[in-house]
């Protein structure tokens, strides 16, 4: 009875419960303390003839068909919720690692300019230190779109890319498609 019980994953509780005894009772039974009665063995043996039937999808009340529907509608649109936001942040990822791109190549060409014009300013003028103070800016914005940081939007959007893809594949499965 233990084995039967185990395999259809019942507590001792919910066994007792289906054939009309208490758990101490059952727990008794399993143990080999007490001899299952009658009724009890017939409503097991009902249980394991009902469990053995091909088809069990009949056994389905209509309530419990309509609460399954109503699971796999709401399980859907909340699928398809996220599917749809993890679109648009990738969509946003994809436009702001486009726009680091453009920005960094623009100020690398900027620091390349103020690299060049470097050497010939003279030491201590207002045009050397205006050079330097324009270099130390742009580092400063470098940072902000610098390669490592666009490796970082580039996952972050590859990362929406495949919750997108997880999203519509499990809508897919709730919808038995």
């Amino acid at each position: 009875m233990k084995t039967l019980r185990s395999q259809w994953g019942l507590t001792q509780e919910e066994l007792a419960a289906l054939i009309g005894v208490t758990r101490g009772l059952l727990s008794m039974y399993e143990s080999g303390r007490r001899q299952l009665p009658t009724p009890a063995s017939i409503r097991l043996a009902e249980l394991y003839l009902l469990l053995q039937q091909p088809s069990t999808s009949k056994l389905r009340s209509a309530a419990l068909q309509q609460r399954q529907l109503a699971q796999q509608t709401k399980t859907a649109k909340l699928l398809n919720n996220r599917a749809g936001k993890a679109a648009m942040e990738a969509a946003r990822a994809a436009r702001v690692l486009d726009n680091m791109q453009q920005r960094y190549k623009q100020l690398y060409q900027k620091m390349q300019l103020v690299q060049a014009a470097l050497p010939t300013a003279a030491p201590g003028s207002l045009q050397k230190t205006a050079l330097l103070y324009m270099e130390s800016k742009l580092m400063d914005a470098m940072d902000r779109c610098s390669p490592a940081r666009q490796a970082w939007v580039a996952y972050k959007r590859a990362a929406c890319i495949a919750l997108e893809q997880a999203a519509l594949k499990a809508q897919r499965l709730v919808k038995g498609g």
